[in-house]
């Protein structure tokens, strides 16, 4: 078997799996939704309080997707990081002895400005108290 055929073949597949799951999920999730939709037509037929819908916002109509709730301050300790990512990146090949590393050492400035406009990006959007 020819090694890129086989790469194709192997790429592909596991695309046409995730896709598969994709679907079988999203036919689960219209199942769901059409069996709280008969039953709350169900309800409304009879004259019943309707039932409360579950919190999750996909039944509200929202997402499907839970989002974890962001804490504000992330843009500030990704920040930090970057920039002592950054920093060290510059440190490690300025300090080093050859002199192709003495060349590049301010690539490592990428992420020290990186880690700056993260920063300032919080202190500029954060929400006076």
């Amino acid at each position: 078997m020819d090694p890129l055929l086989y790469k194709l073949l192997w790429v592909f597949g596991w695309v046409i799996v995730f896709l598969i799951i994709w679907m079988i999920r999203g036919a689960r999730r219209q199942r769901r939704l059409e069996l709280l939709h008969a039953e709350r037509m169900a309800a409304i037929d009879k004259g019943i309080p309707l039932p409360e819908l579950p919190e999750d916002d996909y039944y509200r109509g929202r997402s499907h997707v839970h989002h974890a709730p962001v804490n504000p301050r992330w843009p500030l300790g990704a920040g930090a990081i970057v920039s002592m990512l950054g920093l060290g990146i510059c440190l490690a090949l300025g300090m080093s002895g050859d002199s192709y590393h003495n060349q590049i050492w301010p690539f490592g400035l990428i992420g020290v400005f990186l880690g700056a406009g993260l920063m300032l990006h919080y202190f500029l959007m954060r929400t006076s108290r």
